[in-house]
């Protein structure tokens, strides 16, 4: 029988055996629909199509753990989440941006270094969508929102190690990712051209 003339509840069974072919069909079946629910929601065609494709991309890692009793009920709350964290992401970058530009000292911002500040900004943003879902969140509520690692543990019914844990490796991920970015923009700011 071909995957086609499944239904959805048929093919995500077969995805926990790694038939890239259901898995083709699921996304050949839904993807516009989410992309087209993700613009609705966001107005930005290229970040819906990227949201859609990840959460398709989520699917296919977690198909052997997933337990789906209705697909599209599932998609659509994953797509939600994906589009909450975007949101939420973008908005703490605007808000990091902000505090820099407010408290770095006058004459330091010209037009170069406000470019480089803001390919910092989306490149950070870039990285932090990289991130676990549980890591961002811990790094956004401690590095963005000030938060105390004991406020964060309790917040997320974590322990304190655990918040740790996504804290170092939230920083490492972007230490590697943002290296070369962070110290042009830095040494721009500091010294000039």
């Amino acid at each position: 029988m071909s995957e086609q003339t499944l239904n959805d509840d048929d093919l995500v069974a077969l995805l926990r055996y790694d038939n890239e072919e259901a898995f083709q069909t699921l996304y050949k079946r839904h993807w516009y629909d989410f992309f087209a629910m993700a613009n609705r929601k966001l107005r930005d065609e290229d970040v819906a199509a990227d949201i859609a494709q990840d959460l398709f991309l989520r699917l296919w890692q977690k198909r052997k753990t997933l337990l789906i009793s209705n697909l599209t009920a599932y998609l659509t709350t994953s797509l939600k989440n994906l589009i909450i964290d975007h949101v939420r992401t973008q908005l703490h970058g605007e808000q990091y941006a902000s505090h820099f530009v407010y408290t770095s000292p006058v004459g330091t911002l010209d037009t170069a270094n406000t470019v480089q500040f803001s390919e910092l900004t989306e490149s950070l943003n870039q990285a932090l969508l990289q991130l676990p879902d549980k890591t961002r969140e811990v790094f956004i509520l401690n590095r963005f929102e000030q938060l105390p690692i004991r406020e964060i543990a309790m917040r997320l019914g974590l322990s304190e190690k655990a918040i740790e844990y996504h804290l170092s490796r939230s920083l490492t991920f972007l230490r590697a990712n943002l290296h070369d970015y962070a110290t042009a923009v830095v040494l721009t700011v500091l010294f000039g051209r």
